[in-house]
């Protein structure tokens, strides 16, 4: 019995120690080459960019927080769409353009082993793109942007800031990342071309986007709940004013075993048709 047991860890130790080897090889991927770095750099000016923009017209933000507005931006979804398929496309589809795949695939490795590798290192490297929103409230003049993080139209004039009116969006958008990484590693691993990965991965997440957007659209109907649950825009405007809610929550990570499910499911079809 005592044998088994010390198999089982020993076992478990060797699983996990090439689960690691493979997450630092995707993330060095990332962080020791220019593109991952030309993304950081890319990130951190259009953040600053809107976040300057929208404290230069808070007069207009009613109540909301500064980081609603921001986020709620047209602007901002544009570039926040097409961080995922940035990020993603090259997991599985320049394995698999350059003939390093197959080599991964006969090694001994096992397949989830590979997707979990490559998703925990891509939603690493997204949650470092949001790492500077939560140093800006500390590196900047504490005076001036806290008395203009948040306003109200009313007599009282100004509320008092809240963390939550902070770092409650940047919690949601890294709960959604945690789905839209695995859906651009699915996309990615569908075929050979990052270009085609990459489309693919886009038009999937404007789709869900737009789909949160039905009952602005059409107007309420039996249906339109369900729509209302999956609304990113109503999440990031609850996570705004501090009302944690666990929903989001489930619904994102049950996406996102689910798409790694499917991720599985087609490099073991990839793996058994060599």
């Amino acid at each position: 019995m005592a044998d088994e047991i010390q198999s089982t860890i020993t076992r478990t130790r060797s699983w996990f120690y090439t689960l690691r080897s493979i997450f630092s090889r995707e993330l060095k991927s990332y962080l020791c080459t220019p593109f991952g770095w030309v993304i950081l750099a890319c990130a951190m000016g259009l953040q600053g960019f809107w976040l300057q923009a929208v404290l230069q017209t808070m007069s207009k933000a009613s109540g909301e927080s500064v980081m609603f507005y921001m986020l709620d931006n047209v602007n901002f979804w544009f570039f926040f769409i097409f961080i995922f398929p940035l990020v993603t496309m090259r997991t599985m589809a320049e394995e698999e353009s350059h003939g390093t795949l197959e080599g991964l695939l006969t090694a001994p490795v096992t397949t989830t082993q590979i997707i979990l590798g490559k998703y925990f290192a891509a939603l690493l490297f997204y949650i470092i793109l949001w790492t500077p929103m939560l140093l800006y409230p500390w590196v900047s003049d504490l005076g001036n942007l806290y008395t203009n993080l948040r306003y109200d139209v009313v007599p009282e004039g100004r509320i008092t800031y809240t963390p939550a009116d902070w770092y409650g969006p940047i919690s949601i958008l890294t709960i959604s990342g945690s789905f839209f990484i695995a859906l651009g590693i699915f996309c990615s691993s569908l075929t050979r071309s990052q270009i085609i990965a990459g489309i693919v991965c886009t038009c999937s997440i404007i789709i869900y986007y737009f789909m949160g957007r039905v009952p602005e659209l059409w107007g309420e109907f039996p249906a339109a709940p369900a729509f209302h649950y999956l609304s990113i825009s109503e999440q990031i405007s609850a996570f705004s004013r501090g009302l944690v809610d666990t929903r989001p929550l489930v619904l994102y990570l049950t996406l996102a075993v689910f798409t790694l499910a499917l991720t599985k499911r087609v490099v073991d079809y990839r793996r058994w048709h060599r």
